[in-house]
């Protein structure tokens, strides 16, 4: 999807109802849920940059901190009780050595009060953690009515599904004035949301008429439209 200047609604941290629940789509790419007290992420890939570094990548360090950081803010921010990470946690099994699980467990214990579920994505390929830090394991689609929380979009019967894998993005512009950027997703079959992770990629995404998609700035999110209006959730 190609979008232009004159297409984009802006707000701060737009509000969305999904199956009569009121959702909060942050520009920190979480997703808080106030109903339930729930922070949903997707795609936290942590340790993806020192796997990169281990194949003789130059990567930036600190992008592990700056996530913590940022899900820190926003567990704060929002009072959430629960985290629930859509998959993709870790970017490949990682070591008991490994530089940033001491980093994690210590970002766990200041965080402990909250629960701590992930719905477990194709990255996800280890047990548990070479470390205590409480986290809820789960493997397949969750259901937390009305909505079916999975990794990897997907229609399901039971509900709107809320899923990452993705990376979502739209390209803003035209020719050399363009520029790729996250977005959250609502489709016929749900909400798709972006890599909550700092060093992600993304894909490219089609929506079709009646989708909405949310574009992430900085510090804001905005509402795309399509040349023919604003996209309207079915």
């Amino acid at each position: 999807m190609t979008l232009s200047a004159e297409h984009i609604s802006s707000t701060s941290h737009a509000a969305l109802e999904l199956a009569g629940e009121r959702l909060l789509l942050r520009a920190d790419h979480s997703v808080y849920w106030p109903a339930a007290r729930t922070l949903l992420v997707a795609d936290t890939h942590f340790g993806k940059a020192g796997v990169f570094r281990q194949q003789g990548l130059g990567v930036p360090r600190g992008t592990t901190d700056a996530d913590l950081n940022r899900l820190g803010a926003a567990l704060t921010e929002t009072g959430a009780a629960r985290l629930i990470v859509l998959g993709d946690f870790v970017h490949a099994p990682p070591s008991a050595d490994a530089p940033w699980l001491a980093r994690f467990a210590a970002w766990r214990e200041r965080f402990a009060a909250v629960e701590m579920i992930v719905t477990r994505g194709n990255h996800d390929r280890a047990d548990r953690l070479p470390i205590d830090c409480d986290i809820g394991w789960h493997a397949g689609s969750l259901l937390e009515a009305p909505f079916v929380l999975r990794h990897e979009p997907a229609a399901d019967a039971r509900g709107p599904v809320l899923a990452g894998h993705v990376h979502p993005v739209v390209r803003l512009g035209d020719g050399s004035e363009s520029l790729r950027v996250p977005v959250f997703w609502r489709h016929a079959d749900g909400l798709m949301l972006p890599a909550f992770c700092s060093f992600a990629g993304g894909g490219r995404v089609s929506p079709r008429a009646g989708d909405r998609v949310f574009v992430v700035g900085e510090g804001e999110v905005v509402e795309a439209m399509t040349p023919g209006g604003r996209t309207r959730a079915q």
